[in-house]
Parts: structure tokens; C-alpha cells; sequence
């Protein structure tokens, strides 16, 4: 019977580095996978987001507006 061997000293390290890099590619690919998704959901061109906030942000200055002059002072 050949006993049981622990991995010790440097086949730990070599563990420890393996397990490492496998858990970076895997946050590496998941983010890319989560900001390809975002993008795809957030609709269109960049310049077309930009003119949508900007659209939204007027709104939003016309509703503060209409409450401050609403105001009783």
C-alpha cells in the first residue's frame, strides 16, 4: 500500500498560482461579459445616450423650476 502524499512547500504555490490565475480569467471574462450585456441593453450610440440625459436632465430643471416659483415666500 503507498501512503497518502500532502502537497507541501512548493506544489502549494504552484496550487495557489494555478487557482489564482483560473479565478482571474474568470472575473476578467464575466466583466467583459456584464459590460458587453449593459451596453447592448442601454440602447444605441453614445452620442444618443448623451442626447437622451441631456433631454432628461432638462425636464428635471423645468420641474425644480415650476416648484420654486410655486413656493410661497
Amino acid at each position: 500500500m503507498v501512503p497518502l502524499q500532502v502537497p507541501a512547500g512548493p506544489e502549494l504555490i504552484l496550487l495557489v498560482l494555478a487557482l489564482g490565475l483560473n479565478l482571474l480569467v474568470l472575473v476578467g471574462f464575466l466583466g467583459g461579459l456584464s459590460y458587453f450585456l449593459l451596453r447592448i441593453r442601454s440602447g444605441g450610440s453614445v452620442s444618443e445616450r448623451l442626447d437622451r440625459i441631456e433631454r432628461k436632465i432638462g425636464r428635471l430643471e423645468a420641474q425644480v423650476e415650476q416648484l420654486q416659483d410655486d413656493e410661497p415666500e
